[in-house]
């Protein structure tokens, strides 16, 4: 006689996989919210709801190990989708296998989900606060995300995604940033994001509809306040409070990358540049911005110092180019020199924070056991950091607060050139290793946070696009197309505010602020669970 299964064994293993597929669900919809919001589709509203389904469905994992794993698997997910752009970086650009460049992709996109699996292991503990349990969720965000940021700009890390670079091309709630700095605007989405999710998790829907309310309410204030400001702005922006303005030129060669490093198109080059230099005159061009690495090779070089020295004399402007630079020992430094017209005098800043595996290889005595050609991921060379707190590079008295390309996703780089009294940021770059993918539009994105959060503006320089000029609020005014040679001409205002804005004078206080509040909270609950 053959025996029926057990109907409660049954049912128990169909409900554990209709919560498996559920969870799966929400994972996937989290990571094609961010996709979706994130440039270079950058549909910004789509952000606001990006943690909604996470909230969900770790709302629906019973143990902590799956919190933690549900959190990183969404996380991977995530990151996969917006650096895509990694893997064709690197098998193009790089000149890796395809096994090496999946394998960069994956594995560095792995590993950026820790803050997340973090996160989803946290909300198994903070789901015992209740009512408070969105608010703690967005400070859980945002303590991560400052977390990333500060390991990683003085140690290693990668803090390319942040929430709050979403809302990049939304002005309307972009001027928050210059309180808090890009994390309010994460603080923002992830608490909007979290009471959505919270709402449709709470047992009985009556229950969670306050904090959709809450949501609503500050949604509606962020939008409203940036409405006002924008007014402030457009009074402004027809009477500018600008002791002086800048005619600056923003120059893009658009060449090409195989190109630049190989011997036979070294006069190719050098025409290009001779030609676009030509251009400047009679255009009355204060300040002139070259991109990251805008010769192959040296500007100290005597055919390429010759060369600019002619610009300048026959534009009357300055010339800030991006170059390589060694000193008297041999040192490598990639680096940007500031020629004065008439002069043959060079100031230069070095730039700190190098691009890992790119213009350095970190752990390299243990990483060559184990990657035989790892000398390839360092094709630009092995560059030495520059010094922080550098000199800032003086135009005729105007002081430039200069970046160079992997730069721009340190805010605390920004805010230490603020304090060094810079009038104007410029950030060169040299973007041609992205190709036509999304990593230029995430790159630009970064320097528009920057502009808003100082209160300055920026000239961005790269080689084939997106150079842009971003006013002291962050507004895009101009933009280049992507690899085009263009040359942007624009009257620049190097003080709008006539002040430094609340968060370039006091730095990550409210993100200091999140991490206690959450750190603070997560510990105490757990020590109460455990007891």
């Amino acid at each position: 006689m053959i025996e029926s299964k057990d109907p409660t064994r049954l049912s128990m293993l169909f409900h554990q996989a209709s919560r498996l597929l559920f969870v799966t669900v929400c994972a996937v919809i989290t990571a094609g919210l961010f996709y979706l919001s994130y440039p270079k589709n950058s549909f910004a509203f789509a952000a606001w709801f990006i943690l909604a389904p996470f909230i969900w469905g770790v709302c629906h994992v019973r143990t902590m190990a799956g919190s933690f794993g549900y959190g990183w698997f969404t996380g991977l997910l995530s990151n996969a989708a917006l650096l895509s752009w990694i893997y064709y970086t690197c098998l193009h650009g790089g000149d890796l296998s395809k096994p090496l460049s999946l394998a960069a992709w994956l594995g560095l996109s792995a590993l950026l989900a820790i803050p997340f699996s973090i996160l989803g292991g946290a909300c198994h503990f903070l789901r015992k606060t209740g009512g408070f349990f969105p608010l703690l969720v967005a400070c859980g965000w945002v303590a991560l995300e400052w977390l990333h940021q500060t390991i990683a700009f003085y140690g290693i890390g990668f803090p390319w995604i942040m929430l709050g670079y979403t809302q990049w091309n939304v002005p309307d709630v972009l001027y928050i940033a210059s309180f808090t700095g890009v994390y309010g605007l994460s603080f923002l989405l992830a608490f909007v994001g979290s009471s959505v999710g919270w709402y449709f998790a709470v047992p009985g829907l009556k229950k969670g509809l306050w904090h959709l309310g809450i949501a609503t309410a500050v949604f509606c204030c962020v939008y409203g306040f940036g409405r006002h400001m924008q007014t402030r702005y457009a009074h402004f922006a027809k009477h500018p409070h600008a002791l002086l303005s800048v005619q600056t030129a923003i120059m893009q060669p658009n060449i090409d990358q195989y190109k630049k490093w190989t011997a036979e198109y070294e006069d190719e080059i050098a025409q290009n540049l001779q030609n676009m230099g030509a251009s400047l005159a009679d255009q009355n061009v204060y300040l002139a911005v070259w991109p990251e690495s805008a010769v192959p090779g040296a500007l100290t070089e005597e055919r390429y110092f010759d060369l600019f020295s002619r610009i300048g004399q026959t534009s009357g402007a300055y010339q800030l180019i991006g170059s390589n630079i060694s000193s008297a020992t041999g040192t490598q430094y990639v680096g940007a020199y500031l020629l004065t017209p008439g002069a043959d005098a060079l100031s230069a800043y070095r730039k700190i924070k190098l691009v890992p595996f790119g213009e350095f290889i970190p752990f390299h005595v243990f990483l060559k056991h184990f990657i035989q050609n790892i000398e390839v991921m360092g094709a630009l060379g092995s560059f030495t950091p520059g010094e922080m707190e550098q000199p800032l590079l003086e135009a005729g008295g105007i002081k430039l607060g200069t970046t160079i390309c992997y730069e721009s996703i340190f805010p605390q780089l920004w805010r230490s050139l603020n304090r060094q009294g810079a009038q104007l940021f410029v950030n060169i770059t040299n973007d041609a290793w992205f190709f036509n993918t999304a990593a230029p539009y995430q790159h630009l994105a970064v320097n528009v946070l920057r502009a808003a959060e100082n209160g300055l503006p920026v000239v961005r320089a790269a080689n084939t696009g997106f150079s842009a000029y971003i006013d002291a609020f962050g507004h895009v005014k101009a933009t280049s197309g992507l690899f085009t040679q263009e040359v942007l001409t624009q009257n620049v205002p190097l003080s709008v505010l006539g002040r430094t804005t609340f968060y370039g004078k006091w730095g990550d206080w409210f993100a200091w602020l999140c991490a206690i509040l959450f750190f603070t909270i997560v510990i105490s609950t757990i020590v109460f669970f455990y007891e």
